[in-house]
């Protein structure tokens, strides 16, 4: 293995910046992909989950008290397999939900290769490469997700489903790290996938690509999770501030509340409008170099930074 350190800083903030132009020249176009994918969504769950709600009923009637009495001590008594079945519930829901995903980064690869894209292209993708996107979502929910999760539910069952704060700190801290170093690894199989590999070949070159090119695959990592705190953690700073102080106290604080507040909200909406789809194109744009992939001559316009 050849490991190649050549990144800088710049390339890092070129990749954010070069996506970002090209993810605000695309708003429109993402954000009517978003809105007609969460529609679709929302049909396949009510799909899916009307059939097993009815066949739940049929076998729980009459769904009175005493059934509900029941089922609670038998989950109290069996809390490892009520665990164990809810993990297999959530890796297909989790699936399911990640073939949006999926196809929002094929609009991104047809943005990156061709330089245009449209909304009808993300439900082209959805049509096409829908079990690819479902499979794909199920591999990355049980790498990436899986173990924090199950690390959780083995400690809080060991101590009595109350975890104290070393413990607390410990899992929070390995999840953290899980995540991070996961995510990076399989940072790559998502532009793989839409590019047309199968899900298998698109994990194995997306652990080889981030091993080789770790400066730059971690760099454009770090740099997503910064702007993660940039955004969201003035919030989450002001949450932790205000729990020790008594009301009176507080209420002068209330200006800078409504300031951070506000902040968070346009944030929010920068993330659903231009964010999110400028770290699915970085990912493709990162992809597309790294493999020697074709990538159109982009004309972009400039972002206004508010």
């Amino acid at each position: 293995m050849v490991y190649t350190m050549s990144t800088t800083f710049g390339t890092i903030l070129d990749d954010m910046k070069t996506s970002a132009k090209l993810a605000w020249k695309s708003m429109l176009s993402y954000f009517l992909a978003n809105l007609g994918m969460l529609i679709v969504m929302a049909l396949l769950v009510g799909v899916v989950a009307i059939p097993v709600l009815l066949v739940a009923w049929a076998f729980l009637v009459p769904f009175d008290a005493a059934t509900m009495t029941a089922m609670a001590n038998w989950a109290t008594a069996n809390p490892l397999l009520v665990g164990g079945l809810g993990i297999l519930v959530l890796i297909p829901v989790i699936s399911l939900f990640m073939v949006v995903s999926g196809s929002i980064y094929g609009m991104s690869h047809d943005l990156v290769t061709k330089g245009e894209t449209k909304a009808e292209a993300a439900f082209s993708y959805f049509r096409h490469k829908f079990l690819s996107f479902a499979s794909t979502g199920a591999v990355l929910t049980i790498i990436v997700l899986l173990p924090p999760v199950v690390a959780w539910g083995l400690t809080s069952y060991a101590m009595g489903y109350t975890i104290t704060a070393l413990p607390t700190y410990l899992l929070t801290v390995f999840t953290f790290v899980w995540v991070y170093l996961t995510a990076g690894l399989t940072s790559l199989v998502w532009p793989a996938v839409a590019s047309g590999k199968g899900v298998q070949t698109a994990v194995k070159d997306s652990f080889s690509l981030s091993r080789q090119y770790f400066d730059r695959v971690f760099g454009v990592l770090t740099a997503i999770v910064l702007l993660l705190v940039a955004t969201f953690g003035p919030i989450i700073i002001a949450a932790f501030a205000m729990i020790p102080l008594v009301p009176p106290v507080t209420m002068a604080f209330i200006p800078a509340l409504v300031g951070v507040g506000l902040y968070t909200v346009i944030m929010v909406f920068l993330w659903l409008l231009v964010f999110l789809p400028m770290v699915r194109i970085a990912w493709v744009k990162v992809y597309q170099e790294l493999t020697g992939g074709e990538i159109a001559t982009q004309s972009v316009v400039d972002m206004p930074i508010v």
